[in-house]
């Protein structure tokens, strides 16, 4: 059968060369249809591939070979750990399965598909907020040199509705080095400590800080006023000609901090 559908595929190329990609995909739905096993799935994947190359297609052919590759990866880690199921997960998901228990291997897959460090890290702190590893998460974030800065951390720990977590990573005595002062005001604003954030904005000038903290947090109206008084501050400061000079005074001084 298999070799009558080949001859089939054969004639049809050699009657119109234009056929390549539609038979391409015919041999993509056999993938995810009738080849059950790893070996079948394989050789219908190379096969798309073929024909995609020779379509000129080398962008479609290239996601194939990868996608290839993955299967075998998945086969061969499940084998190796028995009791997870990879079959039909994507790369990433892929990841997210094995990260909190089998994290080496997980290292191991990122490098052999070259997934840069940002993606990685981003993947990583997602995994660890979906399985609710928390304690995981808050070591990885000690890490030196995040490449997603440490934003990303507080976000993921929000959308689990875990703001206990997400304030570890604004304990400034473990943080305090690394955290983006421009983005702080930003930061507190999500975890809904106000008078944090509104002094981070204030240091700053920030007027969009204080628009967004206003957006997000619950203010008393001591906060509201300081908020107020603190953007006719800031206006002022905008409308002086001087401002320029205070800038550069301002970053002299940070830096002898």
């Amino acid at each position: 059968e298999e070799l009558e559908r080949n001859n089939f595929h054969a004639e049809l190329i050699k009657k119109n060369p234009d056929e390549r990609e539609r038979i391409a995909y015919s041999h993509i739905i056999q993938r995810f249809t009738t080849a059950l096993t790893i070996p079948d799935q394989k050789v219908e994947l190379n096969s798309a591939s073929k024909l995609f190359r020779e379509a000129k297609n080398d962008t479609v052919a290239q996601l194939i070979d990868e996608e290839t590759r993955l299967i075998i990866k998945q086969d061969e880690l499940e084998k190796k750990l028995y009791n997870v199921q990879l079959k039909g997960l994507s790369l990433v998901d892929t990841l997210e399965a094995i990260l909190i228990n089998y994290e080496k291997d997980a290292d191991t897959l990122r490098k052999d598909f070259n997934l840069n460090d940002k993606r990685y890290w981003w993947i990583k702190i997602q995994a660890y907020a979906k399985k609710n590893a928390w304690a995981q998460l808050l070591e990885f974030g000690k890490k030196p040199a995040s490449p997603i800065g440490y934003e990303p951390f507080i976000d993921v720990c929000i959308r689990s509705q875990r703001l206990d977590e997400a304030r570890r990573f604004l304990d400034r005595s473990i943080y305090s080095s690394k955290l983006d002062e421009e983005r702080l005001p930003f930061m507190f604003a999500k975890v809904q400590m106000a008078d944090e954030a509104i002094n981070s904005a204030i240091k700053l000038k920030s007027m969009e800080a204080l628009h967004f903290i206003e957006a997000k947090c619950q203010l008393s109206e001591a906060n509201s006023t300081r908020i107020r008084q603190a953007r006719e501050k800031i206006q002022e400061y905008d409308d002086n000609p001087l401002k320029n000079v205070f800038k550069i005074f301002n970053r002299g001084n940070r830096a002898d901090e």
